[in-house]
């Protein structure tokens, strides 16, 4: 019995070896499949890094898929999403819808977002091809009825010209039979009575031949309308289905719960969503991690706001980009890495010299040295952890690109632009056009939304209209 004890022992201790061992290599696995994914990403690989995604989140489907897996996740099924809408490649998009239901961990708001997009452009397509079907068959059906009336048109002529042919006979009769009068005046009464039945009788025949031709042709107007009415009836009835098929599409979509991270990179967008799925949990480390985040931008915003001379503005403008994410959408976890990236975003001013920053006025080559600020954020960076660095970078490169392509560094437009730098672009304006400068007039709140509102060629305009919702 011993014995027996001791060799289940061991089995025991053997099983528990090899499933830490098991975990061991599936978190190392799942680490450099996370690597080679943000390689190719970077590279503008989506294709290669969808592939190795997929593979990091069926590695760790069963034990729980990381929240940082879930975040590089959702930005590469984002840049599919966007290479299937373009390419109208619906097969390739049934197999990514598959995989969000799937994984719904991935389905953060703007994923959603894409995925009703697509679905609504393919409904369009099948509307559009519905429509022009039905378009065809109407004018086929109404080519039928206008057979059918030229047909009746055609039988009526027909009828009146053998009507005409018989009166003219009976008219040649009737003559006949009046000279025949004249000769026998007997024969001539019974003649005229004949005359007078006859001519009654053709006129009664006439009448009747008349009616016979007004209620074929009335029939066959009716009988057109009817046809019309049941054609609309029927395109109703097609469009009806049509709307509802849609609705249970999109149902499928909407239903998915996950977490709703900034991915790799806050891609724009010109429509921003309303209704952001729950963050995931974080667990002890992340949370610290992320707090010890905001205490170190927040050292770094007081140094930045100190050598620009826009007291407090590291402040101001990452509590209103904050506000701003959440009334966007977002949920509460990208709001925090939004929150922080916008306390650094001007960073690049550390390195420009502290005479041209005081300037009163500046030459054309310092007005350069000032708008090269953009790329001089990085090197302020090392602290921020690589999973987060590109929100952070995007938010310092590009927050004076316009909707138009007519900002700077790159002269990007519209939807290229990153959400981060979009937000930040309006945010700074309003705060500019709020704050007291002493080279600019100072406005109130509801001016300066309308200046901003009417700059649609630099701002996003659901960004500006946000703001007003909540200023």
């Amino acid at each position: 019995m011993l014995k027996i004890k001791k060799s289940l022992l061991t089995a025991v201790l053997f099983l528990m070896a090899v499933l830490i061992s098991a975990q061991s290599g599936t978190a190392e696995l799942t680490k450099r499949y996370l690597e080679k994914a943000n390689t190719q990403y970077e590279n503008a690989q989506y294709d290669d890094a969808y592939k190795t995604i997929n593979a990091v989140l069926k590695l760790n489907e069963m034990g729980g898929i990381p929240a940082n897996a879930a975040l590089v996740a959702t930005q590469i099924y984002s840049k599919m999403l966007d290479k299937v809408k373009a390419a109208k490649n619906y097969a390739k998009f049934n197999e990514i819808a598959s995989n969000i239901e799937k994984y719904p961990v991935i389905a953060d708001n703007s994923i959603q977002l894409k995925v009703k997009e697509i679905y609504a452009q393919q409904e369009a397509e099948l509307q559009a091809k519905k429509e022009a079907a039905e378009k065809a068959e109407k004018a086929e059906q109404q080519a039928a009825i206008q057979r059918q009336i030229d047909e009746l048109t055609k039988s009526s002529t027909a009828v009146m010209e053998s009507i005409a042919a018989s009166t003219e006979k009976q008219m040649a009769g009737i003559e006949s039979s009046l000279g025949k009068i004249a000769e026998n005046s007997e024969k001539q009464t019974r003649s005229s009575h004949m005359v007078l039945i006859a001519i009654l009788i053709i006129c009664v025949v006439l009448a009747v031949v008349f009616v016979i031709v007004v209620l074929i042709i009335r029939a066959a107007a009716q009988a057109s309308a009817r046809q019309s009415m049941q054609f609309e009836e029927t395109l109703k009835l097609v469009q009806g289905m049509t709307q509802q098929n849609s609705q249970l599409l999109l149902g499928n979509v909407t239903e998915l719960q996950g977490l709703g991270g900034p991915g790799l990179r806050s891609a724009g967008r010109s429509r921003w969503g309303v209704d952001a799925l729950p963050a995931p949990e974080m667990n002890d480390t992340e949370k610290e991690e992320l707090k010890q985040l905001a205490i170190r931008c927040e050292d770094l915003g007081a140094k930045i706001d100190m050598v620009s001379r826009r007291k407090n503005n590291s402040k101001n403008v990452s509590e209103l980009v904050y506000k701003l994410s959440i009334e966007l959408g977002f949920n509460q976890n990208t709001a925090m890495l939004y929150f922080c990236a916008a306390m650094v975003y001007d960073a690049g001013f550390l390195s420009v010299p502290e005479e041209i920053l005081s300037a009163e006025t500046l030459t054309d080559e310092q007005r350069e040295i000032i708008k090269d600020h953009v790329n001089n954020s990085s090197e302020y960076y090392d602290f921020v952890p690589q999973k987060y660095l590109n929100i952070f970078e995007d938010a310092a490169r590009y927050h004076h690109e316009n909707e138009d392509g007519s900002g700077y560094p790159d002269g990007i437009k519209s939807d290229e632009i990153p959400q981060i730098a979009k937000i930040i672009h309006v945010v700074e304006s309003y705060n500019s056009l709020i704050s007291r400068r002493n080279y600019k007039q100072i406005k109130d709140k509801e001016s300066a939304i309308e200046e901003l509102l009417a700059k649609n060629n630099m701002y996003d305009e659901a960004v500006v209209k946000a703001l007003d919702s909540i200023v």
